[in-house]
């Protein structure tokens, strides 16, 4: 009896030295909050690992830790993630952070190496095409499905594929050529045809198979590697393919005498420059800002450019739709490696309509056994025979049991419910009442019942969803409160001035020079800079190309707008840059043209949000010819650029011999500019030699010591204003939640 009795009293120790054992210490408490060991070391250690926490910085890491903890207490104290404005936001970023987790990765992978596999190859490739209307009715399709299979019938008798293809395919396009697609490859087609294709022998032809466009036969033609890719410039004489034969003889002509100079060896960009009619890419030399896989081009273009070997090869005269081109070869790669193309080919994939519908499938296969989904068959057969039938809405039937997701129940009346919302939603986007069976809206209704399920559980399913939405709160709570605490005080103009003028000597501007200097190592490169940068703006040694107008019109046409888009593009990329914009006419032409074409142009560039101030206009009306025989090269409108910031001339000069100019302008006080401070601070100008170079140096004024205004230290002031209020905030906080520390269990966390 007493061993019986020791024995309970060591099992109740033992028990209770285990649920102690259990309880997980909490090394640090804040007011009402206990941190526990894990939550502190999940942190903790993350940022050892990343590097972000050394020997020397491991108190720092506690203090802003415990600042931001306290933070976070107050905000849940306030109730912040309660607010709708909150609870919205949350919402919406829960939705975008469970997008991967509601996709079958494992069938995303395998499509997009699928993919990659069938990029290897392009494929030349036939058919023959019996269309089906948006939305065929089931008389449209048999018509259809029987047309195709007579056509099936005349192949497998012997007839002549291309034959056919000429005289039945709906495919006007192709039809012309024998129903020849050209070379294809993997995600240019409708995923039905291209399994098809890619499932065909050379020179085999295929049963009939339908797709949104209707029904195709297809025929594997040819087959090559992938071209890869290839960038290219071009010399254009534009021509329509319907001009006077006049027109085209002459732009035959041109086109020949661009092929001369080239074979003489004068510079493609040049001969580009002077003689190429895109407006577009003469500028730049012909360069065309893309890349072209073989599938881009035509056949013909495709054999041509492609058969370019070497870098900087020039192709012969090529006539296309634009006219008569010329091509040279820019660059060239072969198709990229699987990791190269990965995230663009799964981007591809997911966005590809046949390609996500399987993607969607296999999911939804997979969580409907995750989520325990069970449908009764019985109701499920009674919901779609009585559907069409009159009801009042009180059946007792209604409410049976139709399908279980985890442990909620769903009915057939919520069955039928569901059809009638989707069914005004589709009439709503669509005019009309697509043909849907009741069996197909009842597996609509499963996977989205399935799928909000699924959603509700991502936390529990997913460790790591589950920390991401927990740092999105944390986060946003911070937020909220330092925006109250902090941001907007500090915003506050009141404030901002008694900051200011009870901390004026923090706000004290020292005796500073206007200073303009220019130094060289050489004389002649000062001489020449100094010439360029006498003042801003400075031009700029970039060539722009003449817009061209119509004789006696002033509308810009579509290729000046182009080129017009292009020069905005500039200017917003470059805000230091000016353009000068000079309006010309022909002799012939009235006066006031020059200054309409101009304004037209400065109205264009202010459409597209280049500053007035930004545009310096000119008109020159008839005083500069650029042709005594061609009439409209003098109806044109002219550019020069300049900037603002004498380091863009610097470049120019440096760009032939790194460092043979450097120059500066601005305010500077003593220590910021050697030179300057060898020298005495007096107004004047002076050419001298310092440390081997050759210097320009020009002190425009010397401003003496004073106290800066309140507007230029206005950005100074609101960034100390919120460090103090910061550190008030964090001492109020300190006082209202006390800290309580367990330095035992803490230095075990943080050896």
């Amino acid at each position: 009896m007493r061993f019986r009795f020791y024995f309970l009293v060591f099992i109740y120790f033992l028990f209770a030295s285990s649920l102690t054992w259990a309880q997980e210490a909490t090394p640090i408490q804040i007011g009402p909050k206990k941190i526990s060991a894990s939550q502190f070391s999940s942190i903790y250690r993350r940022l050892i690992e990343s590097d972000s926490i050394k020997p020397d910085n491991k108190n720092k890491f506690l203090s802003d830790y415990l600042d931001f903890s306290l933070k976070l207490v107050a905000a849940e104290d306030e109730k912040l993630a309660e607010s709708p404005g909150f609870q919205e936001e949350y919402a919406s970023f829960r939705k975008e952070l469970a997008s991967p987790y509601l996709v079958d990765n494992e069938k995303v992978n395998a499509l997009v190496k699928e993919a990659y596999q069938r990029l290897k190859d392009e494929k030349q490739v036939s058919h023959i095409l019996v269309k089906l209307p948006a939305n065929p009715s089931p008389g449209d399709t048999l018509i259809a499905y029987q047309k195709i299979e007579n056509l099936y019938k005349k192949l497998k008798a012997g007839e002549d594929f291309a034959s056919l293809a000429q005289r039945f395919s709906d495919d006007e396009l192709s039809a012309k050529k024998g129903g020849n697609l050209g070379y294809i490859t993997s995600l240019q087609t409708q995923y039905a045809f291209e399994n098809q294709l890619y499932a065909l022998a050379l020179g085999e032809y295929s049963k009939p198979i339908r797709t949104s466009s209707g029904y195709h036969i297809i025929k594997l033609n040819k087959q090559r590697p992938n071209s890869g890719k290839i960038r290219l410039a071009h010399i254009l004489i534009s021509i329509p393919v319907d001009a006077a034969t006049n027109f085209q003889v002459e732009a035959k002509k041109k086109i020949e005498q661009v092929e001369a100079y080239l074979k003489k060896g004068e510079s493609y960009e040049d001969v580009c420059k002077n003689y190429s009619e895109d407006p577009y890419s003469r500028g730049r030399g012909g360069e065309l800002r893309r890349w072209y896989y073989s599938s881009d081009l035509s056949e013909e273009l495709q054999d041509k450019l492609f058969g370019l070997q070497r870098l900087g090869d020039i192709s012969e005269p090529i006539r296309t739709n634009l006219g008569w081109q010329i091509f040279k070869l820019l660059d060239k790669k072969p198709l990229l490696s699987y990791e190269e193309m990965a995230e663009y080919l799964r981007q591809k994939v997911v966005t590809d309509p046949e390609r996500s519908a399987l993607i969607r499938q296999s999911f939804m296969k997979r969580v409907r056994v995750e989520n325990r989904v069970a449908i009764l068959e019985e109701s499920k057969k009674m919901a779609l025979e009585r559907f069409a039938r009159d009801r009042v809405g009180d059946e007792p039937w209604l409410q049976f049991p139709l399908f279980k997701v985890l442990d909620k129940t769903f009915t057939i009346q919520e069955f039928y419910q569901f059809i009638g919302a989707q069914q005004k939603r589709k009439i709503k986007e669509l005019g009309y009442l697509p043909t849907i069976s009741e069996s197909v809206w009842l597996e609509e209704f499963i996977d989205a019942q399935t799928l909000k399920a699924e959603e509700q559980h991502l936390e529990a399913k997913y460790p790591a969803f589950k920390e991401q939405m927990a740092e999105f709160l944390e986060g946003s709570l911070l937020s909220k409160i330092t925006d109250k605490e902090i941001f907007e005080k500090s915003l506050d103009s009141l404030r901002q001035m008694n900051y200011y003028q009870q901390n004026l000597s923090m706000f004290t501007m020292p005796v500073r020079a206007e200073v303009k200097m220019i130094s060289s190592d050489n004389v002649k490169t000062l001489a020449d800079a100094m010439e360029l940068l006498k003042s801003a703006p400075y031009p700029m040694n970039k060539r722009y190309p003449d817009i061209l107008f119509k004789l006696g019109h002033s509308e810009l046409n579509e290729n000046a707008k182009k080129v017009l888009q292009e020069l905005g593009l500039l200017l917003s990329k470059n805000r230091d840059y000016v353009v000068e914009v000079t309006g010309h006419i022909d002799a012939s032409e009235h006066d006031t043209l020059s200054e309409g074409r101009v304004n037209q142009v400065v109205r264009f560039l202010s459409s597209k949000g280049i500053n007035a101030l930004r545009v310096i206009e000119k008109d020159e009306g008839k005083l500069v010819f650029a042709s005594k025989t061609d009439k409209t090269k003098n109806a044109r409108v002219s550019f020069r650029l300049f900037s603002q910031s004498m380091d863009d001339v610097v470049k120019r000069f440096n760009a032939i011999k790194p460092k043979s100019l450097e120059a500066t302008e601005g305010f500077f006080k003593k220590g910021e500019l050697p030179i300057l401070d060898a020298q005495t601070w007096q107004v004047g100008k002076k050419n001298l030699e310092y440390e081997g170079r050759y210097v320009y140096l020009e002190i425009k004024k010397v401003e003496e010591q004073r106290v800066k205004s309140f507007d230029e230290c206005r950005s100074s002031i609101i960034r100390d204003l919120q460090n103090q209020l910061d550190k008030e905030w964090i001492q109020k906080l300190r006082n209202k939640y006390p800290i309580v520390i367990n330095q035992e269990e803490l230095q075990k966390l943080m050896q």
